[in-house]
């Protein structure tokens, strides 16, 4: 007997398939070929997303009709955008080869007591690094992107701890993506061997405590 494969379509609630569309937008307009790993089981569908600060996003969404087999593709953000419908319906883009920084996935569990803390609070701290950064980045003698001045300002500012010992790059990300927003939302910062988590109401964001050996490029976005 052969093995039934993988679906091809998923089905999500018409108001879930929005909030997936706007994340989506957010990572294509960060970088339209962001790594994304998409990964459904029974009624749940799970999207893992690598952007270019060095940490991995996670949403996660109900889905309106459960899936038999397990689905487990990735894709580029735009490519995954564009095939989410207004009404929750999403055909599953065509896989590209997998991207390194998503190989290895954050564990489920074993994550040790949660710092709680609120989003307005953190929010603050966020906007005055990327204020520092557009400020002294305009000093440089070579702004291009990925010039090695830039970079080393990107990794200075960027690494420094904030929230839960939490780098600022992991901070600057989940605000980027729309988790961390001027409210009284609460959130929690938790660790686990290899790994920091920042969790929100809306979204999770992971940072490794041990950086990959090919270290990718920090880029910053305005």
């Amino acid at each position: 007997m052969s093995e039934q494969a993988a679906p091809t379509s998923l089905q999500l609630p018409p108001h879930e398939g929005r909030l997936l569309i706007a994340h989506l937008d957010r990572l294509a307009t960060w970088d339209a070929r962001t790594p994304v790993r998409i990964v459904a089981r029974a009624r749940a569908l799970g999207v893992y997303s690598a952007p270019p600060m060095e940490v991995i996003a996670f949403v996660a969404l109900p889905l309106a009709e459960p899936v038999e087999v397990e689905l487990d593709s990735t894709t580029y953000a735009a490519d995954l955008r564009a095939s989410v419908k207004d009404d929750g319906r999403l055909t599953v883009p065509p896989v590209v080869v997998g991207d390194a920084a998503l190989a290895v996935l954050p564990p489920a569990d074993s994550w040790q007591l949660p710092i709680p803390g609120v989003s307005g609070d953190i929010v603050p701290l966020v906007d005055t690094a990327v204020a520092e950064f557009r400020r002294r980045a305009a000093g440089v003698s070579d702004s291009s992107p990925g010039s090695p001045e830039l970079q080393r300002l990107a990794q200075e500012i960027w690494d420094r701890p904030g929230f839960g010992g939490l780098p600022l790059r992991a901070l600057h990300a989940a605000r980027r993506l729309g988790f961390l927003s001027d409210d009284a939302s609460r959130l929690s910062a938790s660790t686990c061997t290899g790994w920091k988590r920042l969790t929100t109401v809306r979204g999770q964001v992971f940072v490794r405590t041990v950086p990959p050996v090919n270290r990718p490029s920090l880029t910053v976005v305005k």
